[in-house]
């Protein structure tokens, strides 16, 4: 049976649709799922699981999730979901979206009127490897190893190729350090991303106002000349914020939490303020300064603190997060049809 691929959720009220996906096992309409002013971007799929499909055949996913992500955002502001996320039914979708609704709509209003831009630039590595080859300091060194006695040699290769590092990484980080002083102001925020290869000197996701996109464009080319040559840099962008802002969905569960309740002695129904109270109650009994060394009350502690630890996840992903005194419900067909979010950066961080 088909399931319900989700990449975005963007701020509408009325039915759309985008085109087709490059999903296998055949395109599929690209459509929205609504809520009240928010909606789901989806398209059904009815292939394997992600994490058995192959590499190449994951890596076509993953461009078909992009390009429809990024062809949604054409139209509309769209806050992206992770990518490989599924759900079962039209109805599970906009339940999401209703028990989501305030957290998502604050991350678009946040994220409203902005795009991603990527500055990459890569150097002539061959080239600045030669230049600091003809450093002083390294010269003496290679002259100093012809003649040696193998071992030695060896040692001072080693030696000389540490100082090569550390040249490189210095002249690395200065190009950063300039490329960041001159682009610092013109963005909202920026995210820096691993250099996936030694030609690569700078890699970062800048976030700015749309209408600045061309002033933006302008300021990463001035900066390409004054480093004449040294480095090249291009845009990759407009993007939906990847970066800044990436929607998770997580389905509790409900065995582990009904574990959780058990543990803490916590009715079927609980608030934020039961949960303290109840581990404060039990690690007051579990704590190993309460038990002594004899490694019992070390493994008592940690279970009840895992078992806070997942109750107050649950909690604190709903709307009301149980604070105030609500209760939310624990009931396995409850939590069987409850959807959490987190909203995070490229970093892991939650925003």
């Amino acid at each position: 049976m088909a399931r319900r691929y989700i990449y975005g959720v963007i701020p509408t009220s009325q039915p759309l649709t985008f085109g087709v996906s490059a999903f296998p096992p055949r395109p599929q309409e690209v459509r929205t799922l609504v809520h009240d002013d928010l909606a789901c971007v989806v398209s059904d799929y009815a292939g394997v699981d992600f994490a058995s499909l192959p590499k190449e055949a994951l890596l076509h996913c993953l461009m078909a999730h992009q390009e429809v992500t990024e062809r949604v955002m054409k139209e509309c502001p769209i806050l992206p979901v992770k990518f490989g996320t599924l759900l079962d039914s039209d109805a599970d979708v906009q339940r999401l979206l209703e028990q989501n609704r305030k957290r998502l709509s604050q991350a678009l209003e946040r994220l409203a009127g902005k795009v991603e831009m990527e500055v990459v630039a890569t150097w002539d590595l061959k080239r600045v490897l030669e230049e600091i080859g003809q450093e002083e300091e390294i010269l003496r060194l290679k002259e100093s190893i012809a003649g040696r006695p193998a071992a030695e040699a060896l040692e001072r290769q080693i030696e000389a190729g540490k100082i090569v590092k550390e040249r490189l990484d210095c002249r690395r980080e200065g190009y950063q350090r300039r490329l960041l002083e001159s682009l610092r102001g013109a963005a909202l925020d920026m995210q820096p991303h691993a250099l996936i290869a030694d030609e690569m000197v700078v890699n970062v996701a800048f976030l700015i106002e749309r209408e600045r996109e061309a002033a933006f464009d302008e300021q990463v080319r001035a900066l390409d000349e004054a480093f004449k040559g040294e480095a090249s840099f291009r845009i990759v962008g407009p993007l939906p914020p990847y970066s800044f802002a990436i929607v998770e969905v997580i389905r509790p569960s409900a065995e582990k939490l009904e574990g959780a309740r058990h543990l803490l002695g916590l009715g079927a129904d609980v608030s934020q303020a039961e949960v303290k109270q109840a581990f404060r109650r039990l690690a007051a009994q579990t704590h190993p300064d309460a038990r002594g060394q004899n490694g019992q009350g070390d493994q008592e502690f940690v279970r009840a603190r895992e078992a806070y630890d997942l109750l107050t996840t649950y909690c604190r992903g709903q709307e009301d997060g149980g604070a105030g005194g609500q209760r939310l419900s624990l009931a396995p067909e409850d939590v069987s049809r409850t959807f959490l979010v987190n909203i995070r950066r490229a970093t892991g961080e939650v925003v």
